[in-house]
């Protein structure tokens, strides 16, 4: 009778806990939903510095600097994206954030663990006969226990859960970095070639601009001592002279630089550099610039970014963790079950070594002191300071989309005006040669209006490199890079 009765008892405590676990654990869950749509509503206003350009929902996957028109270039960012070290360490960050939520994901499912022991066992004379009634001391006895535990945590009040989207954050903080220095690199890449084409077409014309300089200054200096030109034209002319001089030499300096920064980007060492970065010491003209019209503004800015993204997911899962703490103090409700054998050795297989063990475990520590309100206090005033980040950081994307977008219209129309400038200068240029070959002005004259040519030329390559990194930096801007 008592074990029937017994064995009822621990069928209404089996069912009491798979009630439990499936009225409490189903619907307790608490992921904390998107925050850009309410905060993107409350910034959304169209971009001044968009107009005239024309929108598209999107262009994920358009790799923006093919629009330069050059394969060495293309090239180089594809070593990049393959070799690049920052950009190989993000993606490492991308699969330990997933492997850990994997780990995460995994401890809410059934747990189960083997063990297996021997011993030499023999209690104390105070354990056997603590009254002191004259009761014998058990033998030493050898007890070999093998043994299969169980167990598997309900999700009470959604705990369980609400770790596993914490994790799930920690992923998408992971993946957002990962685009961004994906995006990154791509950009520096740009910007670095640029660079580098500017420094060695800079350094070409700069040695023109010295040839020239110089035949001018013998010229002037030969007419000063006949008494046919002014002094003071010769002085300025040398005066110009050493300022070219001056330049050049920063232009020659500065192709290493550019080829040191270009190395490290796509993983190689600028001392031994590989075949692609070695014809990259070869002088080439800067890629030409992508047309006004090309550009695009994603409609989904806010949703593009990863720094966006990032901020996001750090925010969804700091609110993730006050949820934890919130629900630290309640009840941890566990269904286990142990099997296992122990006998003395040798007799391991007789059905009286069978022992097991089965029912639900509820775990409540009602009491902490204080800790876990203080740890609650903490996460919030993180809570609050990461909402003021993702504020912060919507504002800059916004305040860099205007400020990049309005650069480039700059930088695009400062290239077509240096364009008309040096059309100009090469007609000023022709019909100064052809004035001085019928002998009408001297030579020194000729040779300035070829010098002005070269000055404009300068200034158009400077305002073509300038156009075409406020085009990378415009694509940083709007996020729009190769997936």
């Amino acid at each position: 009778m008592n074990t029937s009765l017994h064995r009822r008892r621990a069928r209404a405590a089996l069912s009491l806990a798979l009630a439990l676990a499936l009225g409490l654990g189903g619907c307790a869950a608490v992921a904390p939903g998107p925050q850009l749509p309410a905060l993107q509503a409350r910034h959304d206003a169209p971009l001044p510095a968009a107009t005239g350009h024309h929108t598209l929902p999107g262009n994920a996957g358009h790799a923006w600097w093919q629009d330069l028109h050059d394969p060495t270039l293309d090239a180089l960012v594809a070593q990049a994206e393959a070799r690049n070290l920052n950009l190989q360490t993000a993606l490492a960050a991308v699969r330990e954030a997933r492997a850990r939520a994997g780990g995460v994901q995994a401890q809410s499912r059934l747990q189960g663990g083997l063990s297996a022991q021997a011993q030499a066992a023999r209690p104390s004379l105070t354990e056997v006969d603590p009254y002191r009634q004259g009761l014998p001391r058990p033998p030493e006895q050898r007890l070999v226990t093998l043994g299969q535990a169980l167990s598997w945590e309900v999700d009470l009040f959604g705990r369980v859960g609400t770790a596993q989207a914490v994790a799930d954050r920690a992923v998408d903080a992971a993946a957002a970095d990962a685009r961004g220095a994906q995006a990154l690199v791509q950009a520096e890449v740009v910007r670095h070639y640029i660079a580098l084409r500017q420094a060695q077409q800079a350094a070409r014309l700069s040695d023109e601009q010295l040839d020239v300089a110089t035949r001018r200054l013998a010229q002037l200096q030969a007419r000063a001592r006949a008494g046919l030109e002014d002094p003071r034209e010769a002085d300025a002319a040398a005066t110009g002279l050493a300022q070219l001089r001056a330049a050049g030499a920063g232009w020659d300096a500065q192709t290493p630089v550019e080829l040191a920064a270009l190395a490290v980007l796509t993983g190689e060492s600028a001392a031994r550099p590989g075949p692609l970065l070695q014809s990259l010491q070869t002088p080439a003209p800067l890629p030409s610039v992508p047309d006004d019209a090309t550009l695009t503004v994603p409609a989904d800015l806010l949703g593009r970014r990863p720094d966006v993204a990032r901020a996001e997911a750090q925010l969804r899962a700091g609110l993730g963790q006050a949820v934890l703490a919130e629900r630290a103090y309640l009840p941890r409700l566990s269904l286990a079950a142990t099997l296992g054998l122990q006998q003395t050795p040798g007799q391991l297989g007789r059905a009286n070594a069978v022992r097991y063990a089965a029912g639900p475990v509820l775990q409540w520590d009602w009491l902490d002191s204080g800790r876990r309100a203080a740890e609650t206090a903490a996460i919030q005033a993180g809570n609050e300071a990461a909402w003021a980040q993702f504020e912060q950081t919507v504002l800059t994307a916004l305040a860099e989309g205007e400020s990049s977008l309005r650069g480039w219209q700059a930088r695009w129309l400062g290239w077509r005006q240096a364009q008309l400038a040096l059309s100009s200068a090469d007609q000023a240029m022709t019909y100064s040669a052809r004035r001085e070959a019928l002998g009408l002005e001297p030579a020194a004259t000729s040779l300035s209006t070829r010098q002005q040519r070269l000055s404009a030329a300068q200034q158009a390559l400077e305002q073509q490199a300038q156009a075409l990194a406020a085009y990378a930096q415009v694509q940083l801007a709007l996020a729009a890079w190769q997936p």
